[in-house]
């Protein structure tokens, strides 16, 4: 008996050795990016119930967007499905083939957001002129209330994060978007799939290391952060940096 427990100490205390040498490693040397963030990009992780998860850790996940309006990555067209090790680009072909392992390229406040909160912006002048010519329509009315609800969504609520890019070479990657403040990579795998009668390409996206825990000296204020469709505004400046292994970290957090 007394091996035996030995035994399943020494696991232990290797398993801890090697998961704090990963982190070393992680940590050392120069960053992979290190992007300020908000409350808006870091969700809240709950466990059952709506509680922490059971380890008592309190734990943040990267929240993102995709690009455009519907299932469609605009950006994931046949060239870059053919890059990404795909053979075939009808519906069929595409399904027989199996989910690869890509880089992910996510952007923080940049084009394609601020394009995001533009056609919100215009979709809401187009509404209001509408309704000016024709005021008593309560069905434009309508419209014109939802498009300002969609602009205030995107301009004060949305995770400015967004799906710009993937590839299966990081330094390649890293080389087409080197901005280290606003682009980040992260490992993970793409699964491609389109309509018969539409027209472009969507995926099923996971992400690796899209989860960080928050030190204990800043839980309080991440404990208090209310959930997405609750917010307003920016109440949080959250610096995280990404390691040699692409793994993130909470360096501080402001209010």
């Amino acid at each position: 008996m007394k091996r035996a427990a030995w035994l399943g100490l020494g696991v232990v205390l290797l398993s801890n050795a090697v998961a704090l040498g990963g982190v070393w490693y992680n940590r050392s040397g120069e960053r992979e990016a290190q992007l300020q963030l908000s409350e808006r990009e870091l969700q809240r992780v709950y466990g059952g119930w709506l509680r922490d998860e059971d380890d008592g850790v309190l734990r943040l996940q990267l929240s993102w967007q995709r690009p455009g309006e519907g299932w469609q990555l605009p950006w994931l067209d046949e060239a870059k499905l053919h890059e990404l090790g795909y053979s075939a680009t009808d519906e069929q072909a595409l399904r027989r083939q199996p989910a690869r392992e890509v880089w992910w390229v996510l952007e923080l406040d940049g084009p394609l957001y601020r394009s995001q909160v533009e056609q919100a912006r215009q979709a809401l002048a187009v509404a209001e002129a509408e309704l000016q010519a024709k005021s008593e329509s309560e069905v434009l009315q309508q419209a014109r209330d939802d498009r300002q609800r969609r602009l205030q969504f995107v301009e004060q609520q949305a995770s400015r994060l967004m799906l710009v890019d993937a590839g299966v070479d990081a330094q390649v990657l890293r080389k087409r978007w080197p901005d280290r403040q606003r682009q980040v990579l992260l490992a993970g795998r793409i699964e491609p799939y389109r309509q018969v009668t539409e027209a472009g390409y969507g995926a099923t996206v996971r992400l690796e290391n899209d989860r960080l825990s928050v030190p204990y000296a800043y839980r309080d204020l991440a404990r208090g952060w209310e959930r997405s469709y609750e917010q307003t505004g920016f109440k949080a400046q959250v610096e995280v940096a990404f390691g040699r292994r692409h793994e993130p970290w909470v360096l501080s957090i402001r209010q």
